[in-house]
């Protein structure tokens, strides 16, 4: 029987990170000290339904996610947590720093994107690279610079729940710098003017 942690998951993944930051650290190595954040919390069994207050569960809107941000970390690191309707889905967006995420509840489908043409003002050209659907008690991150354009969906029939860690807080960005995009094969797919990431 897996006992539980009176610890919440969001808190021990921000412990570990602020430990891990006591170090210089590149790109690569956040990543790593994230996903062994995540992956630890989650083996120890760190209490899920603790590391968020929804306000209202019952005002759940179909085709939707909500995005709970719950640690603004000093060091510069962000802790999110997701929570995903049936059909919701992102518009494509970046980061512009690392990221992992792991699946707490159900399957999330992420599609990623290469930048085929960045002419250096208006809309960036995208075409879609790779398609994959992660489970619960998967981990994904946008691997290294520049590889970070992607959409987020899901596809299943249940509510599906995801933690994120962001090396900047995204709150007050825009997408793309309001460039807009346009994806190869995609007709009507200029968008995304100045919304934001989330």
């Amino acid at each position: 029987m897996t006992r539980m942690s009176r610890t919440c998951l969001t808190t021990a993944v921000s412990e570990a990170l602020r430990e891990a930051y006591g170090r210089p650290l590149d790109f690569a190595q956040h990543i790593v000290a994230a996903r062994a954040a995540i992956s630890r919390a989650v083996v120890e069994g760190c209490d899920v339904d603790a590391m968020w207050r929804e306000s209202d569960p019952d005002k759940r809107l179909p085709g939707r996610y909500r995005r709970h941000q719950v640690v603004t970390d000093p060091l510069g690191f962000t802790v999110v947590v997701l929570l995903w309707e049936p059909g919701a889905v992102t518009p494509i967006h970046d980061h512009d720093t690392w990221c992992v995420f792991g699946i707490l509840e159900g399957a999330l489908e992420v599609t990623d994107y290469d930048v085929v043409e960045d002419p250096g003002t208006g809309p960036l050209l995208l075409a879609e690279r790779a398609r994959d659907v992660l489970g619960a008690g998967l981990t994904g991150d946008n691997g290294q610079p520049g590889t970070e354009v992607h959409r987020v969906r899901n596809t299943g029939s249940e509510r599906a729940m995801s933690l994120h860690v962001y090396g900047s807080d995204l709150t007050k960005r825009t997408l793309f710098d309001g460039r807009g995009i346009r994806v190869e094969g995609k007709t009507g797919c200029f968008a995304f003017d100045d919304r934001p990431a989330y």
